[in-house]
């Protein structure tokens, strides 16, 4: 009944808009997600911060990183 709420790890790479990403942009997505994973009571409050630094570290646009996250909350 409340499985569907349970998020697994590296359940986002199953989803079509992961699948559409670059390499580049396919590790700053899980780089995020890593974050999120080890603080998770945080993360909210660290967002933007946070994609603003994986999008350095891999050189990636931080738009195309936000449009990604922005796309996978429209398909849930």
């Amino acid at each position: 009944m409340y499985e569907d709420t349970v998020v697994e790890k590296d359940e986002h790479k199953k989803s079509k808009q992961y699948k559409k990403l670059s390499p580049k942009m396919k590790d700053a997505v899980d780089a995020i997600f890593k974050k999120m994973d080890a603080k998770p009571s945080d993360f909210l409050n660290t967002f933007e911060k946070t994609i603003n630094d994986v999008s350095k570290k891999f050189k990636v646009p931080e738009k195309k990183v936000m449009d990604y996250f922005e796309k996978e909350m429209l398909s849930i």
